[in-house]
C-alpha cells in the first residue's frame, strides 16, 4: 500500500459532502456515507465535552488512530479554533498508509471556505512528508477521476509543485509551497482573529507503520484519544486486550478516549484494561458508539448491568493479540476457537434470560 497504482482505495462523495473513502483491501469503508465529517463531528468531538473538559488546559495532547484522510483531526481544529483555545496541541497520527496522510490537507471535506486555516496547520505540519511522496500524491490529485474530490485550488497549486523548480533546493520549495497557502487561506481572511489563533500553537506528528509497533514506542500521555480502526470483524490488530492495555498506558489521569465500536467485545476489553467505560448516543438516542476514561466521572452514560451482563456471555470474549504482532487472521483463528471452547452462555440466552426477569420483576410490582 505504497503507490497509488495499487488502486486499493477509492473516493466517495457522502451526504454531507464530504468525500468518504472505501478500502478495496479490507472491504470496508472509512467513513459513514451518511457523511465523513458528520460523523466525525457527532461521534468523536460532541462526546469530548471540550469546553468543560479541556479549555482550561495549557496544552493538550492527541493520539488520533487510523487517521485515514483526517476527519477526527480536522473536526477537533474545527472546535479547537470555534472555542478561542489558546493553548498548544501536540497530535501523533497514526496511519500506516503515507498516501492519505499526504493528501488529507486537500480532499474536499466542507471546511475549506470557512475554515481554511485548517488546511494550512496540516500541509505545514504534514510538508515534509507531502514533498517526499509528491509524486503520489500528483498522480492521484491529477487522475480525471480524482479531481472533483479534492479542492480546485490545491490542484492547481499541486501541479505546480510538482512540476516547477526548486528540484535541487527542497527548502526553497517547501517556503514557495507554503507561501501560496498562507496567502490564499489566512492573510486575506482572518487577520484579526490571528491575533488571539497562534498557527504556531498546533504540533502535529505523524507516525507510519502499523500502529501496534508505534503504540509500544509511544512514551506521551495523552488528553484524547481517537479510535477509528477498521471494523473489528475484519481487521482486529487494534482491537485487542493488549492494545487496550497500550492505550490505558498511555492515557493521562482525565484521558478520554472515543471509538464508533459499540461491540461488547471491545467494551469489555477496554473494562478489563482498566478503563471506566460508557455509551454514547447520536440525535436520534441511538448507540453510536464507546467512551472510555481512567477517570469514572467524565463518562456520562456509564454501563448499566444489561451491558455489563453481556460481557461475560461469549459475546463479550475479546481479541488476545499477546506481543502485538499477530496477524489479523491468526487473531481471528485463536478468538473463533476460543469461542467455540468456551463454556460462557450465549448472548441471545443472556438476553432471553434478562427479559423474562425482567417481565417477572414487571409483574410483581
Amino acid at each position: 500500500m505504497t503507490t497509488h497504482d495499487d488502486k486499493y482505495f477509492k473516493f466517495t462523495l457522502t451526504k454531507d459532502h464530504s468525500v468518504g473513502l472505501y478500502n478495496t483491501v479490507v472491504d470496508d469503508v472509512y467513513h459513514s456515507i451518511y457523511g465523513a465529517l458528520e460523523e466525525a463531528q457527532e461521534k468523536f468531538i460532541e462526546p469530548l465535552d471540550f469546553v468543560n473538559n479541556f479549555s482550561n488546559q495549557n496544552h493538550i495532547r492527541v493520539l488520533d488512530i487510523c487517521y485515514g484522510i483526517g476527519y477526527n483531526t480536522k473536526a477537533l481544529l474545527k472546535k479547537i479554533i470555534q472555542t478561542k483555545y489558546k493553548g498548544k496541541v501536540y497530535i501523533d497520527v497514526l496511519e500506516y498508509d503515507k498516501n492519505l496522510v499526504t493528501i488529507s490537507p486537500f480532499v474536499k471535506d466542507t471546511l475549506f471556505k470557512t475554515y481554511p486555516e485548517i488546511s494550512y496547520i496540516l500541509s505545514y505540519s504534514f510538508l515534509k512528508q507531502i514533498y517526499e511522496n509528491r509524486n503520489n500524491v500528483n498522480l492521484i490529485m491529477s487522475d480525471r477521476n480524482n479531481r472533483k474530490f479534492f479542492e480546485p485550488f490545491y490542484c492547481s497549486l499541486m501541479k505546480k509543485y510538482y512540476y516547477l523548480g526548486y528540484s535541487y533546493n527542497p527548502q526553497s520549495k517547501y517556503n514557495s509551497f507554503l507561501h501560496n497557502i498562507y496567502y490564499h487561506c489566512i492573510s486575506q481572511r482572518i487577520k484579526k482573529p490571528l491575533k488571539s489563533f497562534k498557527l504556531n500553537n498546533f504540533i502535529l506528528t505523524p507516525y507510519f507503520d502499523d500502529a501496534r509497533k508505534t503504540i509500544k514506542a509511544l512514551t506521551n500521555k495523552y488528553d484524547i484519544i481517537f479510535l477509528d480502526a477498521f471494523t473489528p470483524s475484519k481487521l482486529p490488530t487494534l482491537w485487542s486486550l493488549e492494545f487496550f492495555n497500550e492505550l490505558f498506558r498511555l492515557s493521562s489521569p482525565n484521558c478520554i478516549l472515543v471509538t464508533y465500536s459499540n461491540s461488547v467485545a471491545i467494551r469489555h476489553a477496554m473494562v478489563d484494561s482498566g478503563f471506566f467505560t460508557g455509551k454514547l448516543f447520536d440525535k436520534d438516542n441511538r448507540h453510536c458508539g464507546t467512551i472510555a476514561s481512567a477517570n469514572a466521572d467524565l463518562i456520562k452514560n456509564k454501563l448499566d448491568d444489561y451491558d455489563v451482563g453481556l460481557m461475560h456471555t461469549k459475546a463479550g470474549i475479546y481479541y488476545r493479540d499477546n506481543d502485538l504482532s499477530s496477524s489479523a487472521q491468526k487473531i481471528i483463528e485463536r478468538y473463533e476457537k476460543e469461542k467455540s471452547e468456551s463454556n460462557l452462555i450465549s448472548s441471545s440466552q443472556f438476553i432471553k434470560k434478562h427479559k423474562t426477569e425482567k417481565n417477572l420483576c414487571h409483574n410483581m410490582i
